[in-house]
């Protein structure tokens, strides 16, 4: 049975989502930030008022956080040395970073991608791990399975929102290269390395009763986030280099 917490992750995935299309017609990055106020109105209330378990949702919101924070150097050397992206609507802070918008944005995704590969752990765990002949296999599978439903789901989402902000808020392969293939002006790399970063999720997070052991969010998030820049950086290096 799904949960407020669980309706509150769907609101905000379809806030998310008519944001970045209002976004391709209009074009203005300040758009962005009302759906990071519903984001974080949703969540305040979720954790402090409603009279059920949010603890997936606060360790998913703390991974989100670790993500973004980990994984912003290294779009900073994708726009400001490698030129891979550029970021056409600059705000708070002018050139000198990533838009804050954005960062706030990609905090609201990695927040989502942990509690959808949480939320679904804790399901298949409970409906299927009891039927397992050896219960540290069932932890296994079912997080395996949690991961690949997550990763692939990620890899889709981040394709069509980086599609619908293309020509508006950034511009891909700012130095042409010609070799790298896209889908709907997004290099292929890059969903295929969010594919694979989340399919990892069982190693961020830990098993219960498994191997590796369970983490905290915090250090999910930090693993997260190194690996999926370096994926990206050496994706990328590799079509350079081959250009």
């Amino acid at each position: 049975m799904g949960t407020k917490a669980d309706r509150a992750a769907f609101t905000v995935t379809g806030t998310t989502l008519l944001t970045f299309l209002i976004t391709s017609h209009i074009g203005s990055i300040w758009i962005l930030y009302p759906n990071i106020l519903i984001a974080v109105v949703l969540c305040v209330y979720c954790i402090r008022l409603i009279h059920e378990d949010t603890s997936l949702l606060l360790s998913s919101f703390i991974f989100g956080i670790a993500t973004t924070l980990t994984y912003v150097p290294m779009d900073w050397l994708f726009s400001r040395k490698a030129h891979l992206v550029f970021y056409l609507r600059p705000d708070f802070l002018a050139d000198l970073t990533t838009p804050i918008g954005i960062i706030l944005n990609w905090i609201v995704f990695a927040t989502l991608a942990g509690y959808c590969y949480q939320r679904l752990a804790m399901i298949f765990r409970t409906r299927f791990a009891s039927e397992a002949d050896n219960s540290r296999m069932g932890f296994t599978g079912t997080a395996m399975l949690a991961a690949g439903i997550t990763g692939i789901g990620v890899a889709v989402g981040s394709n069509i929102i980086y599609a619908l902000g293309e020509s508006h808020l950034w511009v891909w392969n700012a130095t042409q290269v010609d070799r790298i293939p896209d889908i709907a002006s997004v290099p292929v790399f890059v969903p295929i390395s969010f594919l694979v970063t989340f399919l990892l999720c069982p190693y961020f997070f830990g098993v219960a009763d498994g191997f590796p052991r369970e983490q905290h969010a915090g250090v999910a998030g930090i693993r997260c986030g190194i690996f999926m820049g370096a994926l990206q950086f050496f994706s990328f290096l590799l079509f350079y280099v081959w250009k």
